[in-house]
């Protein structure tokens, strides 16, 4: 989180509908348009001069100076039509994701003007559809139209645009009722209240009053480096299943059936369900059949665990902790999780019960790395879990790329998404100019490779020495390495060429045949001569039949 420094920030903020927009007719509320025309009436949302003065265009307003002396200018991309949010899906999430990714880089934040009524829903959503985000993004609303004399709609949405116009949080967030929330940790509490949304089990990230209390150590890190990425292949066949005393095994069953493919469902307490072996025989069946059904407390606040036989019951048949997930934040993410059609469905139930968007509280047990070699770097690792204070930003991001050094080393995919998890730059050298990649690359760790491009690193760098990730892989003769450094653009740097050819020579002469191969694979011509003349394969006959200057046009794959 960073106070912006520019004097003037330019947001856009996305009219979808709701209630703040909406208008009276023959006593019904129905979906109001125009809202900038309301908007442009109000002098905390429109500084008239300015506008005139710098002859700002029609979708564009401007807030009167902060007390910071910023400038803080908005244009309202309103939908048509506009949405009742009791109708919006995931379909409808995904275009709001959609128009930020064709905005990113104008704008400098975001604010959704939405609907209430599924507005945790919809932050939920969007904080797993959009990935690698880097900018702030804030959903807000009213309970009350903005039209009204008494109502709620001015100070939400102002609130949302003095936030996101003032401070860079990189992740999805709600402001309502001068609170600044984790996106996909609200839920909806309230009807008729001004203050309709609570965070039940993490603190606000800010508080708007007199001043603005900030929780930095709350504040998710940005991804540095990455392209911000819509993830739209969202899995639309999830749903919510509420246990209830006396519900029956014939009710569960077909719920659980075709095309049904995950199911978040909400227990009792810290977890329990009815222990009745019908009902628990169609659950195990069901996840059997490839089911993922994650289990989340009824309660508001608090988290699953498994202290009691009826929850040993249903962990025990294969259901996922949801910790202290909100049934909306479980459900978005089970969405994300089984849309994404590059991991196996062992891999699928991993990845849910980790902490992805800050959704969840990692248990102590949890925050574990595998660095099992080295105490030191594991207390290391274990620390940079405390993502608290600028001080110990500083600390991480120094001891960062030393860590994933170490991880990479050793083929470490834990602790690499763990660092990728936590903000860290993975493209860092460490002190004698190595990245993860070159590391990686030495190892001949397939995994630990896929999972730095994957993550943006770049192919082609070169460490102290001026070698690059792909020289390593050669001398490694780790070939399946080699292949995927190629197909991702790498190659050996000019200076990295000399001399090969006396390289090639004395591999030829020693009979590595694999040494060979590599260098080959790698791109380099294996008709290059050494310092006497004589080419790698002419050596190579030389060595098998006692002669010299055999001719050149012989391969490789003859030897």
């Amino acid at each position: 989180m960073a106070r912006t420094g520019e004097p003037v920030r330019r947001l856009l903020a996305i009219y979808t509908g709701g209630t703040i927009g909406m208008r009276s007719q023959k006593g019904v509320l129905v979906p109001g348009s125009n809202l900038l025309t309301a908007l442009r009436k109000l002098p905390m949302f429109n500084d008239e001069e300015y506008s005139r003065e710098h002859q700002l265009p029609e979708d564009t307003l401007a807030l009167p100076l902060t007390n910071e002396n910023q400038r803080i200018l908005y244009t309202v991309l309103e939908y048509d039509p506009l949405f009742d949010s009791s109708d919006m899906t995931i379909n409808e999430w995904i275009k709001i994701a959609k128009d930020i990714e064709r905005n990113y880089e104008q704008y400098f934040g975001f604010v959704i003007i939405h609907g209430t009524d599924t507005m945790a829903f919809a932050s939920s959503m969007l904080s797993f559809v959009l990935g690698n985000l880097q900018k702030t993004v804030i959903l807000t609303g009213a309970q009350v139209p903005i039209h009204t004399l008494w109502n709620d709609g001015r100070e939400n949405l102002l609130g949302g645009l003095l936030m996101a116009g003032q401070y860079v949080i990189p992740e999805v967030c709600l402001f309502f009722q001068n609170q600044l929330y984790r996106g996909n940790r609200v839920t909806k509490v309230d009807s008729q209240r001004f203050a309709a949304f609570c965070s039940p089990n993490l603190p606000p990230l800010a508080i708007v009053g007199a001043d603005i209390t900030i929780n930095l150590e709350l504040m998710l890190k940005a991804s540095v480096n990455k392209q911000l990425e819509v993830h739209s292949n969202m899995e639309r066949n999830v749903g919510v299943l509420r246990l209830y005393p006396g519900i029956t095994a014939v009710m569960v069953r077909a719920f659980l059936q075709p095309p049904m493919k995950g199911v978040v469902m909400e227990t009792f307490g810290t977890g329990n369900g009815p222990t009745n072996p019908e009902l628990l025989w169609e659950l195990k069946k069901a996840t059997e059949r490839g089911m993922v059904i994650i289990n989340c407390t009824h309660c508001l606040q608090g988290s699953v665990t498994s202290d009691y036989a009826a929850g040993m019951a249903l962990s025990g048949i294969g259901i996922i902790s949801g910790s202290d997930m909100t049934s909306e934040a479980a459900l978005a993410k089970l969405s994300y999780v089984l849309g994404r059609d590059d991991l196996s469905l062992e891999d699928k139930k991993k990845l849910l019960t980790k902490n992805l968007r800050g959704e969840m509280t990692p248990l102590p047990k949890d925050v574990q790395v595998s660095l099992r070699d080295s105490k030191f770097v594991q207390l290391i690792a274990s620390l940079l879990y405390l993502n608290c204070s600028q001080d110990l930003d500083a600390v991480r991001d120094s001891l960062t790329p030393t860590l994933a050094c170490a991880a990479a080393r050793m083929g470490d995919l834990e602790t690499l998404e763990a660092i990728v998890e936590l903000g860290g730059d993975l493209s860092e050298s460490d002190f004698d100019g190595r990245t993860p990649l070159h590391m990686a690359a030495r190892g001949g760790h397939v995994g630990a490779v896929q999972c730095l491009l994957k993550n943006g690193v770049k192919v082609n760098s070169w460490d102290g020495d001026r070698s690059s990730p792909l020289l390593m892989a050669v001398k490694g003769r780790h070939r399946d390495v080699i292949q995927i450094l190629k197909d991702a653009g790498a190659q050996l740097s000019p200076q990295e060429l000399q001399g090969t050819g006396t390289e090639l020579c004395r591999l030829a002469a020693s009979g590595d045949r694999d040494g060979l191969i590599a260098w080959q694979q790698a791109g380099v011509d294996l008709f290059q001569k050494g310092y006497d003349g004589q080419t790698p394969l002419q050596v190579v006959f030389a060595r098998q039949m006692g002669l010299s200057g055999l001719p050149e046009a012989t391969q490789l794959g003859n030897y």
